[in-house]
């Protein structure tokens, strides 16, 4: 089960160890920058996941919760992108930690985002991302879970050209 939580201060130390995929980095940056861009109108989110194992001796179950990945929600995203419509809410530096890839999990929490969106920032109507044009694992991910292609790109991305990608909202 994936839950996703506000960073706050108490547990930030725990998202600085997350670590980002060596092929990943030029997409995303490393944990110190993506944090140093955190506070204000930039929402840093942190993914749990909890894991059920049944102990073979007892028949109950433990239930295991680790800290798995991280994104930013940017409630002024319109005001740096003028392809964003007020009442967007941006989506930046989505990962999973490199120890956790492979599991699901990013499938997970695009499941998961509509619901924790609409309760906190209700007043969004769409989430939109921009995804570099060379990271084909995520532009899938993004469209598998309801992301719709915009067709158009973003042109100032610090890696290169990117696909403008959003999900309608309520």
């Amino acid at each position: 089960m994936i839950r996703l939580e506000k960073m706050t201060e108490s547990n930030r130390t725990l998202a600085e160890a997350l670590e980002v995929a060596p092929e990943q980095l030029r997409f995303v940056g490393t944990m110190e920058e993506i944090l140093a861009t955190a506070g204000g109108a930039i929402v840093p989110v942190l993914v749990w996941h909890q894991t059920d194992t049944a102990d073979t001796d007892s028949a109950e179950a433990n239930h295991s919760e680790n800290l798995v990945g991280f994104f930013l929600l940017d409630k002024a995203y319109s005001l740096e992108h003028d392809f964003a419509e007020a009442t967007d809410l941006g989506f930046r530096a989505f990962l999973i930690d490199v120890r956790h890839q492979g599991k699901g999990l990013a499938r997970g929490v695009m499941q998961a985002l509509p619901q924790f969106i609409q309760t906190r920032y209700p007043q969004f109507h769409r989430l939109v991302l921009t995804v570099n044009l060379k990271n084909i694992p995520a532009r899938d991910l993004y469209l598998k879970n309801g992301f719709i292609d915009s067709e158009s790109q973003y042109l100032g991305g610090s890696a290169g050209p990117q696909h403008i990608l959003y999900l309608p909202l309520g």
